[in-house]
């Protein structure tokens, strides 16, 4: 037996496979190499995925073990390291060393590298020079940009902040009617100092204007339908601003994948600046499937078909269908743009839907046509009338001993006016600006139908940066609904209700406020509810928020509960995506309901607000 263990042990080295570190150069090219792992270390300031996403070499996904490991590449490597060398530099680390070591599996044919990088010190701009070459009366405007700019000095130099400061330098002087502004850069790196010196030269030009626009790229489409949406005349002062809000008129008719707008020389006038845009058309029919998940709605499906030129002139008519643990509902609509004159837009909506809320279960089927008008491209108001037919199930007799009126079912008619103000600067992820939002329903009177009340709702919501980087956003909303005539009462589906994922969270959906004896909520005539929150990038495109929601609901009309308010405070990391942030929050209610937990979790899809 003391035999046999050495021998053992010499079986198994002998049996292993061989593991040799070698370079690039000592791999044997007539064998065809495997790629089993591709590690990286000693990066600080770069996570390793956004150092992944700029190599082609890419290993073998670890939730697809049956599939073969790629080949490994010995050129596409090699140009790996230069892209990371590259990527280091554009993020202003010039002195960054990179290195590898191969590990090598004779017997599997497999290539294991190992990237070492020491990142060293970034550059920072220690000058940041704006100079006018020909107009020196702009100066002041010019310097009042200055905060601004996405380069500052103090900070660290990065390419995509030099070429954005240079485009938003070029803007503003394209909103100043200076078609022809032209920007020259210069960026001198120190590299003993960690230094960069950078400066930029503007040729400021006459005041142009537009001249004629046109249209490329057109084949199904018809070329009026673009000059349409132009925000801009012949004649009419030259601006970036004009030029981007037509570009964004003809993305939203999902008629073309891209548009482009160039500046044409003009041989006769310098001042006159001819337009060509120039689209590219996507299919105007298109499906939609989507599938997803919240905590509130649970597993949440989407199909839909929508024709974006039904007839021509831009006409849309869509058929889709939405199913979750909360809401099923088929719609059938139609959107005609430029009704009756630019800027008018009118839909019809004809759909079944069942909401299924805690403490009642609603089926109704509503028709709703809907004129809306942009005032500004900031102010949007509309015009709605909406008639519908309304049922309620499973309803707890607690919950209707505790209104003065109840009907189960019965005809909705009313109209609804309403109002958008908002100045954000992204829809989706906003960092600066503000929305202002209201609405007033009548319903019933001289428009008929069983129910007889009247509704307004108002929100704000406002965002500013505080630091470079953290965003402090705040909303406040508030809702008053009264009866009147033949009714007593605010029907049970339209009353407000206050609590849940995109409410005030640390409180369950529709737990804060009035319960029933049965613990469900009835929900009630007036409400409020707001939140502060704090959003900050934390590492890539994941960012972090801290926030204090409040709320509370009134069972009287106009009566605001400000001295019965409950709280609650949380936090949230949230995954950008091009759809918006993919939100977790955690919220602790300071005052839960009797037997309700003392923490809640909302999952969720675009920022809370």
């Amino acid at each position: 037996m003391k035999q046999f263990c050495p021998l053992l042990v010499i079986g198994i080295l002998l049996g292993s496979a061989p593991v040799r570190a070698l370079t690039l150069e000592d791999l044997d090219a007539s064998r065809e190499w495997q790629l089993k792992e591709l590690v990286v270390i000693g990066n600080e300031h770069f996570s390793t995925g956004q150092l992944r996403a700029e190599l082609v070499s890419k290993t073998r996904a670890w939730y697809t073990p049956w599939r073969s490991r790629p080949p490994f590449d010995p050129a596409s490597f090699a140009t790996d390291l230069e892209r990371l060398q590259r990527f280091y530099q554009a993020q202003g680390y010039y002195e960054v060393q990179i290195s590898y070591d191969l590990e090598i599996n004779d017997a599997t044919h497999s290539v294991s590298p190992q990237v070492m990088i020491h990142e060293g010190q970034p550059v920072q701009v220690t000058e940041l020079g704006l100079a006018i070459a020909d107009q020196p009366t702009f100066t002041p405007a010019l310097e009042a940009l200055r905060p601004s700019l996405p380069l500052s000095k103090g900070e660290v130099f990065t390419e995509a902040e030099y070429q954005q400061t240079e485009a938003k330098i070029k803007e503003f002087f394209l909103d100043q009617q200076r078609g022809r502004v032209t920007v020259e850069k210069a960026a001198h790196i120190i590299l003993d100092q960690h230094a960069v010196r950078v400066h930029y030269t503007i040729t400021v030009g006459p005041r142009t204007v537009f001249g004629e626009t046109q249209v490329e790229g057109t084949e199904q489409v018809d070329p009026s339908l673009v000059s349409r949406e132009l925000k801009y005349k012949p004649g009419e002062p030259f601006s970036a601003k004009a030029v981007e809000e037509s570009r964004k008129n003809l993305l939203k008719l999902d008629l073309f994948s891209s548009v482009r707008f160039l500046q044409e020389e003009s041989p006769v006038n310098p001042t006159i600046i001819p337009m060509r845009v120039r689209v590219d058309e996507r299919p105007p029919r298109e499906w939609k499937f989507g599938i997803g998940y919240g905590t509130e709605d649970e597993l949440r499906g989407q199909l839909r078909w929508r024709h974006n030129n039904w007839f021509g002139d831009g006409r849309q008519f869509e058929v889709q269908a939405k199913v979750s643990a909360i809401n099923r509902q088929l719609d059938i609509s139609f959107l005609q743009p430029h009704f009756l004159g630019p800027g008018n837009r009118f839909s019809l909506t004809f759909g079944p839907q069942q909401v299924d809320e805690p403490g009642y279960l609603l089926n109704r089927a509503r028709l709703q046509p809907r004129l809306e008008r942009d005032f500004t491209e900031t102010l949007t108001g509309f015009f709605a009338y909406r008639a519908e037919y309304d049922r309620l199930n499973s309803i707890n007799p607690a919950t209707i001993r505790m209104l003065r009126e109840f009907e189960r079912k019965g005809v909705l008619s009313g109209v609804s006016l309403g109002l958008m103000w908002t100045t954000t600067d992204d829809p989706l992820n906003p960092t600066r600006g503000g929305v202002v939002t209201f609405s007033a329903d009548q319903v019933g009177s001289f428009l008929g139908g069983d129910f007889n009340f009247l509704k307004l709702q108002g929100e704000a919501k406002k965002y500013q940066l505080i630091t470079a980087k953290t965003v402090l956003a705040a909303r406040l909303k508030l809702g008053f609904a009264d009866p009147f005539g033949d009714s007593a009462e605010v029907p049970l589906f339209e009353r407000f209700f206050v609590g849940g994922a995109n409410s005030v969270r640390g409180y369950g959906r529709h737990r804060l406020g009035p319960l029933s004896t049965a613990d469900d909520p009835v929900g009630g005539r007036s409400a409020i509810e707001g939140s502060l929150e704090l959003r900050r990038p934390l590492f890539a495109k994941l960012g972090g928020a801290l926030f204090l929601d409040f709320g509370q609901v009134s069972l009287h009309s106009f009566d605001l509960p400000l001295d019965d308010l409950r709280f609650a405070l949380g936090f949230g990391v949230s995954y950008t995506t091009p759809v918006g942030p993919l939100r977790l929050d955690i919220g602790f209610p300071l005052d839960p309901p009797r037997g309700d937990q003392f923490w809640q979790i909302h999952f969720s899809i675009g920022q809370f607000f």
